[in-house]
């Protein structure tokens, strides 16, 4: 074997050591016992302390109340705040990708609330959010057993329920494509595609990807990369003309040389029309004829709608269904009332007309501007902030030792390199010290592996 190259080196040391960017621990109260529907005790807290309810346990959400719970609140009584979720875990999507393939493990990617609030004095109710009386400002949170409810009162209250999937109004797709879009679907895909892979021992898995946006085209790549040419047949289908339309030029570069060397087939400006359990109908632009694919998976990455509690409490909406909020990330007519993510149609700054993205990174930066603008609002002594996103760049996935990194027009990176370097960011990122600490080393370990197995590998071929 020849020696471990220092690229690979630096590789691991970026992710591992990267970890401990952000150090120091975290003050406040110890954790209040995480709350059921069932089980959730009465918390006074202190006399005049105010309620915070932050709905919603994604990044918008868990960081909004994180960045609350280290807000230094003065002469002010300190809140209680509670984060309300479906599920017991906090999922960092960015990485659903590696899940699916077994390059990332679970408890990496998605820790638990619990683990995540430690220290915080943060209580969790795991529930979900049924209904908002935005005039006796009160959540109503259900339980999975009927008849399980709990009220919870605010003086404010952040909205973070993100996105879910659209209903799919292709005729066949509900019945027979399978969405991408949360944990559960990246574990139940890995499933799927491994009972596949045992029924069809001498043959290949064919795999229709459909959406050729940023979950789609990171999705194709890290499967062909799983399973390489000779188990596995990706194509990837969009209706725009570009695959990651939105998306950097060099990172749309990068991402169309991993597509072509690892042999995916790009069926671009054709929509598809109908699914059934052996493949698709797609129809191409313009007036050509409509044509079949076959495939024994589809996938379905395109369409999400913004959560449906915005409609039900009648608040105000933009055109696109999510939330009209003011440039401080307040409801329009609700000022204890705020939205942020995938539910909220943020725009930059006062009188901005760009669009915030719906990314990780816009939720981060929002959940720093929607913690200080409810502090200010509720102590009533500081001027509420206008939220300014700042674009730091884009980085994909494109498989194993693959992908892509471009921030701020001066870097530009690809290959194994961007691939460690985009774990290593993401190590960082991780919403507390101690998680951050054990995934970057967890992830800085696998790069070294990785690095020994490549170099293995291309000794072998010489």
């Amino acid at each position: 074997m020849s020696k471990l190259r220092p690229t690979a080196l630096l590789q691991a040391f970026m992710t591992a050591s990267s970890a401990f960017i952000r150090v120091g621990g975290r003050g406040g109260a110890a954790l209040r016992t995480p709350s059921t529907l069932r089980m959730a005790q009465v918390d006074t807290g202190g006399l005049g302390a105010p309620d915070i309810c932050v709905l919603g346990g994604g990044f918008g959400g868990v960081y909004t109340a994180l960045g609350l719970s280290k807000l230094d609140w003065g002469d002010s009584p300190r809140p209680r705040i509670t984060l309300v979720d479906q599920q017991d875990r906090f999922v960092f999507l960015p990485m659903l990708y590696e899940v699916t393939t077994g390059t990332a493990s679970c408890w990496e990617v998605a820790p638990q609330f619990e683990e995540v609030l430690a220290g915080s004095g943060i209580e969790f109710v795991q529930g979900t959010v049924a209904g908002l009386d935005t005039e006796s400002r009160l959540v109503r949170v259900t339980g999975a057993t009927p008849g399980e409810e709990r009220s919870l009162p605010y003086d404010a209250c952040v909205l973070a329920l993100g996105a879910e999937a659209k209903p799919n109004s292709v005729p066949g797709a509900a019945e027979h494509a399978r969405r991408f879009y949360t944990l559960d679907d990246a574990l139940a895909l890995r499933r799927e595609l491994q009972a596949l892979r045992a029924q069809r021992r001498s043959g290949m898995v064919r795999v229709a990807v459909v959406g050729s946006g940023y979950v789609g085209t990171e999705l194709s790549a890290n499967l062909a990369s799983w399973l390489g040419p000779n188990e596995l047949m990706v194509t990837l289908v969009g209706s725009s003309d570009s695959i990651v339309h939105d998306g950097l030029p060099f990172s749309r570069g990068v991402a169309k040389e991993e597509l072509d060397a690892r042999g995916i087939e790009l069926v671009l400006d054709t929509k598809v029309s109908q699914v059934d359990a052996t493949g698709l109908t797609l129809q191409p632009a313009g007036d050509a004829s409509p044509y079949r694919l076959e495939a024994d998976l589809v996938v379905w990455t395109a369409g999400t709608r913004p959560a449906a509690v915005a409609c039900d409490a009648s608040l105000p909406v933009a055109e696109d269904g999510r939330l009209a909020i003011e440039p401080t990330l307040a409801v329009r007519g609700s000022p204890r009332l705020f939205a942020l993510g995938d539910m909220a149609a943020c725009v930059d700054g006062p009188g901005g007309v760009a669009r915030s993205p719906s990314t990780a990174q816009a939720a981060m930066q929002q959940a720093d501007y929607a913690a200080w603008n409810v502090r200010a609002a509720l102590r009533g002594d500081e001027a509420l902030l206008p939220y300014r996103y700042a674009n730091l760049g884009e980085m994909l996935s494109l498989g194993d030792a693959a992908g892509s990194v471009s921030s701020l027009g001066l870097i530009n990176l690809k290959g194994p390199l961007a691939s460690a370097a985009r774990r290593a960011i993401y190590a960082a990122r991780m919403p507390t010290p101690q998680i951050a600490a054990r995934v970057g080393l967890s992830w800085g370990l696998d790069t070294v592996l990785s690095a020994v197995r490549r170099a293995t590998k291309d000794d072998g071929k010489k």
